[in-house]
């Protein structure tokens, strides 16, 4: 299901480089409090016991709309962006309640005065009181840490009710998991419907533009290298293997194809350091070095880099994994040469790793 929020969060990227743009900022306060109420999704056997939960949450949102034409003609939206606090209460002992923190883009689309379409990514931390415990809370396989990353992705339509005053309804999908820092991890994930009232204390309004078409030259190749590494992971009971740390190094070539995309074709090398468990039908401590290569694609966000891959091992691999990969990352561009970020790596639906990353651009 992690796969899911990376996928629908393809249908706006272009929206985001607007932020970048130098010419005529406008950017305004916005307010908002919502509603939402929900039920948990059973995605796999180890998280049955969700198939009842129905969540309630509360939020408050602060934020800035962008309303100039330097935003609008990237894609023809209006980008919004802030921070969310929220409380949740997923109605059940198992699985308690949570507090989470996070960050969000909403690409707006103007239909009209009155009518405008959003999409919206978070990212964000969240607090949860109920984790699993092999004494107190042992049906609990969603979630082992009571501090989780959280992901949330939404869209719906909105309506302009008066001129400080906008009301929204929205669909929405959201994901925590630690990506195999602690284990038990099977994630949870869980879709809800949302009312919200947003405040505008300027106006409500979004403004009207005639879109004119922008061409720009695109940039040549570049080559990036680095290195990667991931801490010590928890105890996997499904592997019966753990991981003591990981460290590598990759190359690749970045070939812009637009301003805002690029293609990606690299080679990458790591070694990673496990323990075993007897009771493995297969030695899960080998191999410890592997090497695969990787075809992908990068979004060009100003300082920001969201990127997606698919790889290819193309020597020996643990047996608990499968042949092929899908990774995940952010990188921020530091200077003109290096970026810094991190990446999560999944065989299938299930999370291998997060790893982190310093890399030089050439």
């Amino acid at each position: 299901m992690i796969r899911l929020f990376f996928i629908l969060l393809l249908f706006f990227p272009c929206c985001l480089t607007a932020q970048d743009q130098p010419d005529s900022f406008i950017s305004k306060k916005v307010f908002a409090f919502t509603i939402h109420r929900g039920s948990a999704l059973v995605h796999k056997e180890s998280v049955s016991s969700a198939k009842d939960v129905k969540p309630v949450s509360v939020g408050i949102d602060y934020s800035f709309q962008r309303l100039d034409y330097s935003s609008f003609s990237i894609c023809r939206t209006y980008l919004r962006r802030g921070f969310n606090l929220s409380y949740l209460d997923f109605k059940n002992p198992v699985f308690g309640k949570g507090i989470i923190g996070s960050i969000f883009l909403q690409p707006v689309y103007r239909i009209g005065k009155s009518f405008q379409f959003q999409f919206r990514g978070d990212v964000g931390i969240g607090y949860f009181s109920k984790p699993y415990d092999e004494i107190t809370n042992n049906t609990n396989l969603a979630y082992s840490n009571h501090v989780t990353p959280y992901l949330h992705v939404s869209s719906g339509i909105g309506f302009r009710v008066s001129k400080k005053i906008t009301t929204e309804i929205n669909g929405n999908f959201n994901h925590i998991s630690n990506g195999h820092a602690n284990q038990p991890n099977a994630g949870l994930n869980w879709m809800m419907l949302s009312a919200s009232i947003l405040y505008y204390p300027y106006n409500s309004i979004l403004p009207k533009y005639k879109y004119v078409r922008n061409k720009r030259k695109s940039e040549g190749a570049s080559f990036d290298a680095g290195i990667i590494f991931t801490p010590g992971q928890a105890y996997h009971d499904l592997w019966k293997a753990k991981r003591r740390f990981m460290l590598g190094m990759f190359t690749q070539v970045s070939l812009p194809v637009s301003r805002i995309n690029a293609f990606t074709s690299g080679v990458e090398i790591s070694y990673s350091s496990y323990q075993n468990d007897e009771t493995a039908a297969h030695n899960n401590s080998q191999p410890a070095t592997t090497s695969a290569i990787t075809l992908g694609n990068e979004f060009l966000l100003g300082k920001v880099i969201f990127s997606q891959q698919m790889g290819k091992y193309l020597t020996r691999y643990p047996s608990f994994h499968t042949g092929y990969f899908h990774r995940w990352g952010l990188r921020y561009k530091l200077s003109s040469h290096w970026f810094a970020g991190f990446n999560l790596k999944v065989h299938k639906e299930v999370a291998d790793l997060i790893d982190l990353r310093l890399q030089y651009r050439f």
